[in-house]
């Protein structure tokens, strides 16, 4: 029936709403979150009503990169036909157009990889909701914050925080950190599509050999070197300030030679110092891996019998005060490593 509304019962016809999915609906709606109905709120908490994210507003990186909101597990809860945003819906949502650069250096943010600091207290079809008002808390793939423009919604939640720290620095109390790791993919050509296996690999020169094939290692600073290239120094040194540190890891196998470069900031974000306290693995640092293409280079040099050493100069930007590096390498197929790391969260470079 065309504009009949279950909670106005216009009309004058009564329906009552039996599934699961309308029950939770018309909950919403008139705000009587039946959960909340019998629990006692600590005094020393407050209570506010934050509103739920819509799939059309305007959510961008702080440079201004927009992020590209799609609506799959909230689609049932719409506000004027639009639905609202869920956990899983926002997470690995992609980023287009963010200018960011560090030293002049493209670094953009293409994901959105953590949203942990801006859920509801109250679950949703199985799922917490996305909050405006704690936007800010949700990371990129390069560390950095959302921004949304603020639009009232008929989805509010009941959200208790701590009046003496306040509701934006709870939701950054929130903030997850996981552990940063890069992974090296081997293969014939770009198009195969799983990984071949190394079973011997020269790491700083030093020979790691074993019957089952190479997969994981942890590698200390100490054990990184200072770069040897002084022209590829110097260039760093131009790009990036002092509040950075520049080393080398050398990768040899086969035909290649594989030469890392790792740009470390010294310094943590603000923003994470309070996760980076309760953080368990704090010596592989802050952040993430991020290739910075600009750098990039193949050299081929010839060998005998015809063959060529293929010499791979690759670039990162490394997480802060980064002490050990945990380097992987491929195994099998690309989409199950994949798959894994959306299960487990992880993000890998």
């Amino acid at each position: 029936m065309l504009n009949y509304s279950i909670i106005e019962n216009s009309l004058n016809i009564k329906l009552e709403c039996l599934s699961k999915q309308s029950l939770e609906y018309k909950d919403l709606i008139s705000n009587t979150l039946k959960e909340q109905k019998t629990t006692q709120v600590d005094k020393k908490q407050a209570i506010a009503k934050l509103h739920a994210l819509l799939e059309n507003q305007n959510l961008e990186c702080i440079h201004g990169g927009k992020v590209i909101l799609k609506s799959n597990k909230g689609k049932t809860f719409k506000d004027d036909g639009v639905p609202i945003m869920l956990e899983s819906d926002l997470l690995n949502s992609s980023i287009v157009a963010c200018p960011n650069t560090i030293a002049g250096v493209s670094v953009p943010c293409t994901k959105v990889v953590n949203v942990k600091g801006s859920l509801s207290q109250k679950k949703v079809n199985n799922e917490y909701v996305i909050l405006q008002e704690l936007i800010s808390a949700c990371k990129t793939d390069k560390g950095f914050a959302l921004k949304v423009s603020f639009t009232p919604t008929k989805f509010k939640f009941d959200h208790s925080f701590d009046p003496k720290e306040g509701l934006g620095e709870q939701s950054k109390n929130q903030i997850e950190l996981k552990e940063p790791i890069i992974r090296l993919h081997y293969k014939s050509d770009r198009f195969q599509k799983d990984n071949l296996p190394i079973y011997n690999l020269l790491i700083n020169n030093e020979k790691k050999e074993q019957d089952k094939a190479l997969n994981e290692f942890n590698i200390d600073l100490k054990d990184l070197k200072d770069i040897e290239d002084i022209n590829i120094l110097n260039q760093f040194k131009q790009d990036f300030s002092k509040d950075y540190e520049f080393k080398e890891l050398n990768l040899s196998f086969d035909t290649n030679l594989i030469k890392l470069y790792f740009i470390i900031p010294k310094n943590i974000a603000k923003v994470y110092k309070s996760a980076y306290k309760e953080f368990e693995n704090k010596d592989l640092g802050v952040g993430y891996f991020t290739q910075l293409h600009e750098y990039d280079k193949i050299i081929k040099n010839a060998l005998e019998d015809n063959k060529e050493l293929n010499e791979y100069h690759l670039t990162f930007l490394a997480p802060a005060k980064m002490q050990n590096l945990k380097l992987q390498i491929a195994q099998g197929l690309d989409e199950i490593l994949e798959d894994e790391d959306r299960k487990q969260e992880l993000y890998v470079c």
